[in-house]
């Protein structure tokens, strides 16, 4: 889900063309992993000098993040997100469901249920606010505990919507 050489030079050109010109984003993407899991994910927005404002649904089917046998994804999730400037700002709603293992052979069965929770990334670093049910437990998400933070982590990267 990464852009080309060739379609960030074209977005580049066309970017520092016009500094007012926005670029209208509608692109649409489904990733099978080695297991026949599925992430299919649609996105919509603008992108312009100096940011960006577009919106994501994500659904995952038996997704086997990072091609992993042993762990796999399902749920759905929403994101909009905003970049302004150096300021970068995510905002997730949805749920997802992990079961499996771990690396080191450990059980997982977890479900994370995200209430505008949002991240926000800037020179200081992300912070979160907003909630996170996990395994049926709410959580404000600016004082979840260090595990917690960790498996909202791996969450984020297998939802890589960019």
């Amino acid at each position: 889900m990464r852009f080309s050489l060739g379609l960030a030079v074209f977005i580049g050109v066309a970017l520092s063309a016009s500094a007012s010109a926005a670029l209208n984003l509608q692109r649409s993407v489904t990733i099978t992993d080695s297991y026949g899991g599925t992430f299919a994910a649609t996105t919509a927005g603008s992108i312009e000098i100096p940011g960006a404002d577009t919106s994501s649904q994500a659904t995952l089917t038996n997704f086997h993040p990072h091609d992993k046998q042993t762990l796999t994804i399902n749920g759905s999730v929403a994101r909009t997100h905003e970049r302004a400037n150096e300021t970068v700002t995510d905002v997730y709603n949805g749920s997802v469901t992990l079961t499996g293992t771990d690396d080191a052979g450990k059980a997982i069965d977890d479900t994370l249920v995200l209430q505008d929770l949002q991240v926000l990334r800037d020179h200081h670093g992300p912070t979160y606010s907003g909630t996170i049910v996990f395994n049926g437990t709410s959580v404000n998400a600016a004082q979840m505990p260090e595990a917690l933070k960790h498996r909202l982590r791996e969450v984020l990267r297998a939802l890589a919507i960019e």
